[in-house]
């Protein structure tokens, strides 16, 4: 009570609205920004904190509010003022707009009926621009302009007549359609005049063209000396002649009519049919202008030379010759399958013409000059290897050609006959080459080496892979070529079967019961009949080993010798080891038979009794152990085939000891039992060593 009464303050509750006053003010945020501006605002004119000012503060804030309103009174008259001139303004706006409408209202009201003519005007308008547009892309899909019509009835054949004879092409393929639809009467009448347009057309290009077909006797032929037949005419007198534009363009519109385009490429064919002929034979005998290139004949003396000029003068014709007959008509045939057909087509009174058949026709000219100078040349007998050489280029051309002209074109079967024939004339020379070694086998010699025989064959085969492997890598043969040298197999076997019946009836003679038995050389080697065939085998083997067009043929020689290789070695082991007593009495059979587990032992048998297979032990280590009782096969002349036979050798003596060795080992045998350890005295490994087998 002391503190209470020493502060003046009562401790009696205030009262409910004094109370919720004091809640509100402090329930009051003073961070609000609406409190912080009024204060902001109430210290711009409350500057004393004074009862006085206190208890005036809101007679203050009242005179203060009213000053504010005056002056927003007075800025608020000039504002008055001007809205009340607008309006103004828009009440004589609305005067305006009420005449303005009344007297539109009353201007339609009488204008009415033009603007109904006004519409139907403006659309009668647009179907008549529709019906001329009509019309115009009419006259432009099925008529001719009058410029057109000038261009085609004219006397000059311009660039102008061949764009009108298209433009008439055009109308006709139109009126086509036009028949598809209701109007098939107007397509009809359409048709008839273009027709009229067309027909009139070509038969003045007939009469430039010089084509001209009249009936009779139901044969046609042609009359008159016109432009494009004088052209074409003109064209046969150049080696390379140029097409020109307006002759190109000529033949491209012949093409709507078979029968004309099929006589003007006849004219061609003829004209340079003439002329191709006559250059074949000037190049063969005069040469070129001032005589460079010299003439073909010239080098008649070499065949070969001779044959490849002719060869080459004629692919290039023939390469010059279809790039002028593709300019002129088109290229319609590139393939050879298609040419065949076209071919045929042609032959057969077809009235369309391709670049193969025409290309046939111009080039039937030099067919037999050509075949009559090869087969001259052919007919002088020429050397094996030439007449190969020959064979090789000719099929070479051939498959070139026919890649052109197709298989059934005249040049084609030229080239393909003197490819035959220079075939049969090499392989009938090596017939006859082949028939003399079999009737005159050579004595085999002493040192039993190939007989010169071998080695001119050899030498000849030699000169015949030479020339096939130059030939393909100089000029790849192309894929539809007809194989007839292609395949070495034939030549092959018409070269080597008749050297190894020489061989065979040579090697005759080393036989014993020969009657032209050699005796001074079969007592020297038993086996000479085997190694003299060897050195033969041999002597073809080191040709073919590296020739991959003859490795099917150098792996049958390398069978053959392999098997004389093995009947020698055979024969030799056999003959040594009768030497020592093994063969004579069939140990090795006895033992292999004991040890596989058959009845009896080899110790029971009298031919297999150990003293004699003691005695037959020591005769063999004294063959082994002999420098010079082992074969040495010194007569084989290659080492290597030498070196493999007596290695052979060794390893079939040491199989026979192996098997002597084991079966006396063999408890089953019965030897041991008979002291056979004593008998055997060295092991595989030693005699191994010994045999130098490795």
């Amino acid at each position: 009570m002391a503190s209470n009464s020493s502060t003046g303050l009562s401790a009696a509750p205030l009262a409910p609205g004094l109370a919720r006053k004091v809640k509100k003010v402090l329930d009051i945020k003073t961070d609000s920004p609406e409190l912080l501006s009024s204060l902001q605002t109430l210290s711009s004119f409350y500057t004393e904190n004074t009862p006085a000012a206190r208890r005036g503060l809101r007679t203050t804030i009242e005179k203060r509010g009213l000053a504010i309103n005056e002056r927003f009174i007075g800025a608020a008259e000039s504002v008055i003022k001007a809205l009340d001139e607008v309006q103004r303004s828009l009440d004589l706006l609305s005067a305006s707009c009420s005449t303005i409408s009344h007297v539109v209202s009353s201007t339609k009201t009488s204008s009415s009926s033009l603007l109904a003519d006004t519409e139907r005007l403006s659309r009668d308008l647009e179907a008549v621009e529709r019906k001329q547009g009509l019309v115009a892309q009419f006259l432009d899909t099925y008529q001719l302009t009058p410029e057109e019509v000038a261009a085609l009835q004219g006397e000059e054949i311009n660039p102008a007549f061949f764009s009108a004879l298209s433009r008439v092409r055009t109308i006709h393929d139109n009126c086509r359609q036009l028949l598809r639809t209701h109007h098939q009467r107007a397509g009809l009448e359409l048709m008839d005049l273009m027709a009229s347009h067309q027909e009139s057309a070509y038969e003045r290009l007939c009469r430039y063209a010089g084509v001209h077909v009249r009936l009779f006797a139901c044969a046609r032929r042609l009359y008159g000396h016109r432009w494009v037949q004088v052209q074409c005419r003109n064209i046969g007198e150049y080696d390379a002649p140029e097409v020109e534009p307006a002759l190109q363009t000529a033949v491209a519109a012949l093409r709507e009519r078979p029968v004309l385009f099929k006589y003007c490429a006849e004219e061609v064919a003829t004209a340079r049919h003439n002329s191709l002929f006559q250059r074949f034979i000037t190049a063969l005998t005069r040469g070129g202008p001032g005589g460079v290139p010299r003439p073909i004949e010239i080098h008649a003396h070499d065949p070969q030379r001779y044959v490849n000029d002719m060869l080459a003068w004629v692919h290039q014709a023939l390469a010059s010759e279809r790039e002028f007959v593709v300019a002129l008509f088109g290229e319609e045939a590139n393939s050879a399958e298609a040419a065949s057909e076209q071919m045929m087509e042609t032959l057969s009174g077809s009235d369309s013409l391709h670049t193969p058949a025409l290309l046939d026709r111009i080039f039937d000219s030099i067919c037999r000059p050509l075949k009559l100078r090869v087969e001259q040349v052919l007919m002088t007998s020429p050397p094996t290897l030439l007449c190969f050489s020959l064979g090789q280029l000719l099929s070479f051309y051939h498959g070139l050609v026919m890649r052109i002209l197709g298989p059934s074109g005249q040049l084609t079967a030229t080239l393909a006959s003197c490819r035959d024939m220079a075939t049969r004339v090499f392989f009938e020379q090596l017939r006859a080459r082949g028939d003399r070694l079999r009737r005159n086998p050579p004595p085999p010699p002493k040192d039993l080496s190939p007989p010169p025989q071998v080695a001119e064959t050899v030498h000849h085969l030699l000169e015949i892979l030479n020339a096939y492997e130059s030939a393909m890598e100089s000029r790849p043969q192309p894929q539809t070529q007809t194989p007839a040298l292609h395949d070495l197999g034939p030549v092959l076997s018409a070269v080597l079967d008749p050297l190894a019946e020489m061989c065979d009836k040579s090697a005759e003679a080393l036989t014993p019961d020969a009657p032209s038995r050699v005796d001074e050389v079969a007592r020297l080697d038993p086996a000479a009949h085997r190694i003299y065939l060897i050195n033969c085998l041999a002597a073809v083997w080191a040709v073919l080993q590296h020739r991959a067009a003859a490795s099917a043929r150098a792996r049958q020689v390398l069978d053959s010798i392999e098997a004389h290789t093995a009947a020698l070695v055979g024969s030799e082991v056999g003959r040594l080891l009768a030497r020592c007593g093994m063969a004579e009495d069939g140990e090795e059979d006895g033992f292999a038979s004991s040890a596989a587990g058959g009845s009896g032992s080899p110790a029971s048998d009298p031919a297999l009794s150990l003293p004699r297979l003691a005695e037959a032990l020591r005769s063999f280590f004294v063959l082994v152990s002999s420098p010079d009782a082992l074969p040495e096969f010194n007569a084989i002349q290659v080492p290597r085939l030498r070196a493999d036979a007596v290695s052979r050798v060794c390893r079939s003596l040491l199989e026979s000891y192996e098997v002597v060795y084991n079966t006396i080992e063999d408890p089953r045998s019965g030897y041991l039992e008979q002291g056979g350890a004593s008998v055997v005295k060295h092991t595989p490994a030693q005699v191994r060593t010994i045999l130098g087998v490795v």
